[in-house]
């Protein structure tokens, strides 16, 4: 089974991004991907509109779709955390925080909100790492997952290419910690999978990366077991999607 544990539906006007439902569902087709976990890119106008398109397509592609939550914090937190409780009523399993896109430190206080809304409504939280350093390096979000540590903490894109080092690290010393890979080089995921097997797993973030992503994990000396597990079965532990 294929997940794609980073996935996108709508605008971004941080980024100038723009996936479609058609977009979305016929790359997912085309490349074999099971299930995708869907969330408003950190740039959306409207996230709670975003949300709403979202839970349409749960209901129109039953277990194909599965909704994650992405708000900017820079709200009141009565206002963000009545979001984030319709979200996970609808059944979305995440809640994401991009400090960059959403110029949000991870320790920022604004953040704090973040960290006990997914704590609260027993929700992982994703942590968008890499582009926008110095605030979005791996390392960064140690003291987060120290301060939480029941809570699990995704660090999305495993810093990416240039800060997959620092993924080593908080991995290491933050056993709460998972990995997503989308934007690392191939020969540093076949390592965090050697050294952190069932704390690693498959994303492609946006659909044209599908094909791409996919294949950094088949084109390496992977075990039978330890790509199963990466590109599905890590998630599916995660975000509790085994009843799905």
């Amino acid at each position: 089974m294929v997940i794609d544990s980073h996935a996108h539906l709508g605008i971004c006007r941080v980024f100038g991004s723009n996936v479609t439902e058609e977009h979305l569902i016929r790359t997912m087709d085309k490349y074999g991907v099971d299930t995708s976990l869907v969330m408003p890119l950190p740039g959306t106008p409207n996230a709670k509109v975003t949300h709403d398109q979202i839970n349409e397509l749960t209901k129109k592609y039953p277990g194909r779709i599965v909704g994650m939550i992405s708000i900017n914090p820079h709200i009141d937190e009565a206002e963000y955390f009545e979001e984030v409780e319709r979200c996970v009523k609808m059944g979305f399993v995440a809640l994401k925080l991009h400090p960059f896109g959403h110029a949000c430190p991870v320790v920022a206080p604004d953040a704090d909100k973040v960290f006990e809304a997914a704590r609260k409504f027993k929700i992982p939280v994703i942590l968008h790492s890499g582009l926008g350093a110095p605030y979005t390096t791996p390392c960064a979000f140690i003291p987060r997952a120290r301060q939480y540590p029941d809570l699990k903490i995704v660090v999305a894109h495993s810093g990416a290419y240039i800060y997959t080092n620092e993924a080593f690290v908080i991995a290491q010393e933050c056993p709460n910690v998972y990995l997503e890979t989308s934007w690392c080089a191939p020969h540093r995921i076949y390592e965090l999978v050697a050294k952190f097997p069932g704390r690693v797993m498959f994303g492609s973030d946006i659909p044209e990366a599908v094909a791409s992503e996919l294949m950094k994990y088949r084109s390496g000396d992977l075990s039978e077991e330890a790509l199963e597990e990466a590109l599905g079965g890590t998630a599916k532990k995660v975000f509790n999607l085994q009843n799905r």
